[in-house]
């Protein structure tokens, strides 16, 4: 079931595509769509609502669908996640058009003319579907390194050189994230238990996320995997609980529920430090990593307990807020 007030932008300065994108998503059970002809009411939108996937056109009037998307996986913008679903259009598919795309992390790429049957099922795909994102500070270091090789001499050959190297890390990162998910798959450590939510599609998939990371990165370390897998893996984590209580924050100033927000105040209250802990321990210090394991799995397994989340009940109103 999806949540109401799912919040879709799409952005598009051909004003007959962008209406015929923002009717295909408003269209969609629990969808709210919202629109930008321009980049710069595209950044205001991101800046000021919790939006959940963007669809962008790449070629748009005085600005590039890249340079949108680079802000957002950068962290750019206080409301709107770093790593929430993009979907890129262009009218070609050139080699310089998708390899930014690849680079940034893009989940889809699409080439108009586009259905809107296609674009319905798109959507509807990334709604379900996680795909891990590197941290914020991956990105920005990126968008330094591809700046920094712009303007030199060599710049067309070296800017060249380094996107096939980062591309290829996100290739390989990739594969390695696939097979952790297997492993995860096979024996969960974390999980969401189904048919529950918390009432908010945000928050759930925060949630959601954070088991996965966290499952992640016990996997990697117990499988004893090569030490920079494993603090990879510890930084994904620790980005998906700041993340948390991110979301956490900005729905909470929207939506004034007492009774709610202050218990699952004293959740995160308990889950901060421990995370601290995450981040600072030496990995090399086996017995303290998988006590800090065990604290997880209890700071878990109390979090997922009545007030804070309740069965989906498709007549209740109150779990599509």
């Amino acid at each position: 079931m999806l949540i109401k007030n799912f919040n879709v932008l799409v952005v598009d300065d051909v004003v007959l595509m962008c209406n015929f994108l923002y009717g295909v998503a408003n269209k969609i059970q629990g969808c709210s769509a919202h629109k930008a002809l321009y980049c710069k009411t595209a950044e205001d939108i991101l800046e000021s609502e919790v939006i959940d996937l963007l669809i962008t056109d790449i070629e748009l009037k005085n600005a590039s669908g890249i340079d949108l998307l680079s802000k957002v996986r950068s962290g750019a913008f206080s409301q709107t996640a770093h790593d929430i679903p993009i979907i890129v259009l262009s009218v070609n598919a050139y080699r310089d058009v998708i390899e930014p795309c690849i680079l940034f992390d893009v989940n889809d790429f699409l080439v108009k003319p586009i259905s809107s049957q296609m674009l319905t099922k798109k959507i509807q795909e990334h709604l379900h579907r996680e795909k891990l994102i590197q941290p914020v500070s991956y990105y920005v270091d990126l968008i330094q390194k591809l700046t920094e090789n712009q303007g030199s001499k060599e710049g067309g050959v070296r800017k060249v050189s380094i996107v096939l190297e980062l591309e290829k890390k996100t290739v390989e990162t990739e594969q390695q994230l696939d097979i952790a998910a297997k492993t995860v798959e096979k024996r969960d450590f974390l999980y969401w238990p189904e048919g529950v939510t918390t009432g908010y599609y945000q928050l759930d998939r925060r949630l959601k996320n954070l088991a996965f990371t966290l499952s992640f990165f016990k996997h990697v370390y117990i499988d004893n995997g090569k030490p920079i897998a494993i603090d990879t893996a510890r930084n994904r984590a620790c980005a998906s609980a700041d993340y948390l209580s991110h979301i956490a924050k900005n729905l909470q100033k929207l939506e004034r529920k007492p009774e709610f927000w202050d218990a699952f105040q004293i959740c995160l209250d308990k889950l901060q430090p421990i995370i601290r802990e995450v981040a600072e321990v030496n990995l090399k210090h086996n017995n303290q990593v998988l006590a800090l394991l065990k604290k997880l799995a209890l700071w878990w397994m109390q979090t997922c307990n009545r007030p804070l989340i309740q069965k989906k009940d498709d007549s209740d109103d109150s779990a599509n807020r």
